[in-house]
């Protein structure tokens, strides 16, 4: 059993080491443009097929949730796994809200310095929940702490 896991190791590490050398001359010689970590999807089909990717991706985790739940899978790991599928749900459930919310709000609002967005002005009790709805860092930086604590006690079971 020891020597097929070395081996399997051994060949994972030669395929990552070939595909890197085989990338390594394209990413030097192919022209490249810009890439953006915030991305606006364009028009409305573009916010409704984003926000059907929020959706799905709730139900999805949902689905992992009610899987683990009649499995009742118990032991290590398990309960920060719990913890995970919930707090990414609840991003999900925060970043829906905020993307549908953007579309009532003015332009003029949002403070902008050499181009940039640079502060936000709420007025109204839905500007303040809008900008809440910005903070999803809040729910992720945990949620994928938990998910890490998750894998490491999955790892130190075998």
């Amino acid at each position: 059993m020891l020597s097929t896991t070395v081996s399997l190791s051994k060949r994972k590490a030669g395929a990552i080491i070939s595909a890197f050398l085989f990338s390594l001359p394209l990413s030097v010689f192919l022209p490249v443009s810009q890439a953006y970590a915030v991305q606006s999807h364009g028009g409305a089909e573009g916010l409704i097929s984003h926000q059907l990717g929020h959706f799905l991706f709730t139900l999805a985790m949902v689905f992992l949730l009610l899987r683990m739940r009649k499995s009742r899978l118990t032991g290590p790991g398990w309960s920060e796994f719990r913890g995970f599928l919930w707090l990414i749900i609840l991003w999900n459930a925060l970043t829906f809200a905020g993307h549908w919310m953007r579309e009532g709000v003015p332009a003029e609002q949002f403070v902008l310095h050499s181009g940039r967005v640079t502060a936000f002005q709420a007025n109204s009790v839905f500007d303040l929940i809008f900008y809440l709805t910005r903070l999803d860092h809040l729910l992720l930086v945990p949620a994928f702490f938990l998910l890490m604590l998750a894998i490491r006690n999955w790892e130190r079971a075998e």
